[in-house]
């Protein structure tokens, strides 16, 4: 019994020495390429970066220093026979996700520059039994969907932890690679450096000064803020385009998939009936 006691507490000391001397720090560079609505990966292209320790992380994209400049142009793309106009604008800040594991807590500096305070959202993972190398990693593929919208991972034990590009999180290793299955939304792996001394630090996104009267909100209020400016900007452009009156469209709203706009897709239905 005393020699089982023994082995027990070896194996639990090499198991937190182990833990302990994983390196402090990594970087992940990723592109993200969007092509919402386009039916393929032809869209825009950001430069992002994933940094992490042992229990948190950020994701970072949009961001004039990882661009090497501010950027504000029109892109023309064609994609199935259909012309598409996108906006590719970057800021100062970026967008952020942070992850506390510690905390439970993302915080995120989101679309429309909204901070959003969350805690971390359970994602049900289904892994496969296929695998492949990204980069100098053996990656296995891992299925879920994730707020309205069906994604494909690459992830990899030789890290063990659970963080990944964007909100995606949850899986026995790092993500090196995401997707949804027509690449319209696609985080694609360029180089990791593990360990890494970056600079960039790993804490939660500072309201900026400029946008000093913000407020963190509530994922729900971020939520129908979402839903509320989709249905808006969609209202607004039928109008313009057709110069009908909005109380006609309002049915038109069903029709519509915010899947095509943003990376979130909500249920409008849902919504709309509370109104």
């Amino acid at each position: 019994m005393r020699s089982i006691i023994v082995i027990y507490i070896f194996i639990y000391s090499l198991c937190v020495f182990s833990q302990q001397k994983l390196p402090k720090k990594g970087v992940v560079s990723y592109g993200q390429l969007e092509s919402l609505g386009m039916g393929g990966p032809v869209g825009i292209d950001f430069n992002s970066v994933l940094v992490f320790n042992n229990s948190r992380s950020i994701y970072i994209t949009r961001s004039d220093s990882l661009e090497k400049s501010h950027i504000n142009e029109n892109v023309a793309i064609e994609s199935e026979g259909m012309g598409f106009f996108i906006s590719k604008v970057t800021n100062a800040y970026g967008f952020r996700y942070f992850k506390d594991l510690k905390k439970d807590s993302v915080f995120s500096r989101d679309i429309g520059f909204n901070y959003v305070a969350e805690k971390i959202p359970e994602i049900e993972w289904k892994i496969q039994n296929e695998k492949k190398k990204i980069g100098s990693y053996i990656c296995t593929k891992a299925t879920a969907t994730f707020r309205g919208r069906d994604f494909v991972a690459w992830f990899t034990t030789e890290i063990p932890l659970p963080f990944g590009p964007w909100k995606l999180h949850g899986l026995p290793g790092l993500i090196l690679e995401a997707h949804d299955p027509k690449k319209e939304i696609y985080f694609y792996f360029k180089n990791i450096k593990y360990p890494s001394e970056t600079k960039i630090g790993i804490s939660k996104p500072v309201v900026q000064k400029e946008q000093s009267w913000k407020k963190w909100i509530t994922f729900d209020a971020y939520k129908i803020f979402l839903i509320e400016a989709y249905i808006n900007a969609k209202l607004s452009g039928r109008m313009i385009a057709e110069e009908v009156n909005a109380s006609n469209l309002s049915k038109e709203v069903y029709h519509y998939n915010m899947g095509n706009t943003y990376i979130e897709n909500f249920d409008l239905n849902g919504y709309l009936k509370k109104q």
